[in-house]
């Protein structure tokens, strides 16, 4: 005769039912084999095995699952739990709910998550050492080039050598890809915060000796990258589109729309669907800006395209608005 409790005590997993008044009423062997806790203290002491808050997070799990009668609420809940001898132990909470002989239960599995988080802290530790050595980097090599510009302008005005334009040119190309590759990784910052569009739009319009009208504005969720984008689509318009007038519209309302459009001579069909590639550029360039403008609006939920126009060129934008309570 199959007996369940056999095998739920052999499961991989620790396993606790609670009843309806929230009492425990079954633990596996799990428990105590691995976290070296016994029935006892589970069922009269629960909340000692986790801070306030931690075991605030999983009454709550608990509590849902009773008064939704959820089979798989989601997400699980990622808990620290505190043994015997002081060893983390990091578990992973799931419920089910579950009528049994007409009463109802809320399954709990608890799953040994402990090396998992060991490994995101590891990873996340080494991104932030290389995220600085990045900088560090990026910093002394443009302090570098910064310094070295000044004199190879003086050498050109004397000299009027192609050889010496060619060296500023390249050291200027250093430059641009330099603050490129900032932009880039402004992409991967999640700490974002609200922008007005209009706000932005006009501190970007300061570094550009052009016509620069703005209609409308928006709220939106973003980092410092929402510089990069402007300053990349205006830039782009007037240096390659020689464009001496940019209009911006935009409007709200499922979404937040943005209408970039300028007077310059526009983007050849031929190249109309490569200009959001990475390297692709028809000039000097790195070929990185109008790329980190597409990456930059995809990490905040939003896309980009180009339309055709009679004259000039138009990239719209679509961005996720803020929601009411998000403003408050």
């Amino acid at each position: 005769m199959f007996d369940w409790k056999v095998a739920a005590d052999e499961f991989p997993a620790a396993l606790v039912v609670i009843d309806k008044y929230g009492r425990i009423v079954y633990t596996n062997k799990v428990l105590s084999e691995r976290g070296k806790i016994d029935f006892s203290e589970v069922r009269e002491r629960p909340f000692r095995f986790f801070t306030p808050e931690d075991f605030t997070k999983l009454v709550n799990l608990i509590l849902k699952t009773f008064e939704e009668k959820k089979k798989n609420p989601d997400p699980p809940v990622i808990l620290k739990v505190n043994i015997k001898g002081g060893e983390e132990l990091w578990l992973e909470a799931r419920t089910r709910y579950a009528e049994i002989v007409g009463e109802p239960y809320c399954l709990l599995a608890l799953t040994d998550v402990t090396k998992m988080i060991r490994l995101q802290r590891e990873v996340k530790s080494l991104n932030e050492y290389l995220k600085f050595l990045n900088s560090m980097l990026r910093h002394d090599i443009l302090n570098i080039f910064t310094r070295m510009l000044p004199y190879v302008e003086v050498i050109e005005e004397e000299c009027k050598s192609d050889a010496v334009t060619k060296i500023r040119e390249n050291i200027e190309a250093g430059v641009n890809l330099i603050r490129k590759v900032r932009e880039l990784e402004s992409a991967t910052d999640q700490n974002k915060k609200i922008y007005s569009l209009r706000e932005v739009i006009d501190e970007v319009s300061k570094g550009y000796n052009v016509n620069i009208t703005v209609n409308g504005d928006a709220k939106i969720l973003a980092n410092e990258g929402i510089f990069s984008i402007f300053d990349n689509i205006i830039g782009n318009a007037v240096k390659h589109g020689e464009a001496s007038e940019v209009r911006i519209t935009i409007t709200e309302n499922q979404k937040v729309v943005v209408r970039v459009e300028d007077n310059g001579k526009g983007i050849s069909d031929r190249i109309l669907e490569k200009i959001f590639e990475k390297g692709f550029t028809t000039g000097m360039g790195s070929g990185l800006g109008l790329y980190i403008v597409k990456k930059l609006i995809e990490s905040y939920g939003g896309n980009i395209w180009v339309e055709k126009a009679g004259n000039g060129a138009v990239f719209v934008m679509e961005l996720p608005r803020i929601k009411v309570h998000q403003e408050k």
